[in-house]
């Protein structure tokens, strides 16, 4: 099969956690950069985001889809739990972190300087929601890192890795164990933009 090509920006959470799960799963990925809002992005991304994957005939958008893909059409260690309430989990964390944890530590500029105390008190509760999420278990979904952990291991890294948004990640124990655990995988080094 030909190498996936994985259209976005290195920077992107999104793109950075298929290139992740592709990682993870051992397969040879190239990250191809996009024309921005032009008509070509657009024939791979309807709704202009990222990533965006080709391989062969294969063709998606979409970070759980890309991510779930390549989990299954590959082999390798797995990425989404068999049981199917831990897979409802690494869902319900990947739809969390999509629809909020993303605004709250990516969209919030919580890496830049003037951060608003705003800002940083809806970032606070939800780094204080993924703490008690791994209350149970050490990765999201269970014992093993699935698409949830790879979902938002980037956004943590983008969002909250300086200043005292660092600061508040360092006052959740589960939490800042986990961002250690995830912060050495080999996917999160070899990703780093």
């Amino acid at each position: 099969m030909s190498t996936l090509k994985i259209h976005g920006f290195p920077q992107s959470t999104y793109v950075r956690t298929a290139c992740m799960a592709a990682r993870e799963k051992g397969i040879d990925y190239e990250v191809v950069p996009l024309a921005f809002r032009e008509a070509s992005h657009a024939a791979l991304h309807p709704f202009l985001k990222m990533p965006a994957l080709e391989n062969g005939s294969v063709k998606l958008f979409e970070t759980l889809a890309i991510g779930g893909y390549i989990d299954e059409a590959f082999d390798g260690p797995a990425l989404q739990p068999s049981d199917p309430v831990a897979r409802a989990k690494m869902r319900q964390w990947v739809s969390a972190g999509i629809d909020y944890l993303y605004d709250d530590l990516v969209g919030a500029g919580l890496s830049g300087g003037n951060v608003s105390d705003e800002a940083l008190e809806k970032a606070d509760k939800a780094l204080a929601i993924l703490d008690a999420g791994l209350a149970e278990t050490p990765y999201l979904a269970g014992d093993t890192p699935s698409l949830a952990d790879l979902l938002i291991a980037p956004m943590i890294a983008y969002g909250c890795t300086q200043g005292r948004a660092a600061e508040m990640v360092n006052t959740k124990p589960r939490l800042a164990a986990w961002r250690d655990r995830m912060f050495q995988r080999d996917s999160f080094k070899a990703t780093q933009a």
